[in-house]
């Protein structure tokens, strides 16, 4: 049903943090596939390919994001952590883009952990796109950045439903 790709993965442990978030998806059969682009030294590595992940550089995912498994893509920073009920989130979405003429993209809330160093200082995301592969693999051709590659697509914020 649906990738992830998670970069600026420099950190083990920030990886780590994302990856657990993650296993929702699984358990649900929401999530296809995980992708670590351009994992920053062996520990990295080591966490990625120990959870199963595929590892790439920017420049081959340019290249190859039509071949992407999932449908759907949801982009990440390591250290960036989804809320629990996210993988309902996303099936909804999907289903609901599935029935629809006009395709939207959607943007999930994050938590991501405390930034140290220089990173306190640049402003992280508070949202991850969900956007149509053939959307991304368009933008990543014409050399978008990854944290840009919802733009150009209309987006919802996919919140809780309040029952």
């Amino acid at each position: 049903m649906l990738s992830v790709l998670v970069f600026d993965a420099e950190e083990p442990f920030a990886l780590s943090v994302t990856l657990s978030s993650l296993v929702g998806g699984v358990v649900e059969g929401v999530l296809r596939e995980v992708v670590v682009v351009a994992p920053g030294g062996e520990g990295v590595s080591k966490v990625a390919d120990h959870a199963g992940c595929a590892m790439q550089t920017l420049e081959d995912l340019r290249q190859s994001a039509s071949t992407l498994k999932g449908d759907w893509v949801l982009v990440l920073r390591a250290g960036d952590r989804l809320p629990a009920d996210w993988p309902e989130r996303a099936a909804l979405h999907i289903e609901g883009e599935a029935r629809g003429s006009k395709l939207r993209a959607g943007q999930f809330p994050l938590s991501s952990r405390p930034a140290s160093g220089w990173r306190r200082w640049v402003r992280r995301k508070t949202s991850a796109p969900l956007v149509p592969r053939s959307h991304l693999a368009k933008r990543l051709a014409e050399g978008a950045p990854l944290d840009v590659v919802a733009r150009g697509i209309a987006s919802l914020r996919l919140a809780r439903r309040e029952d």
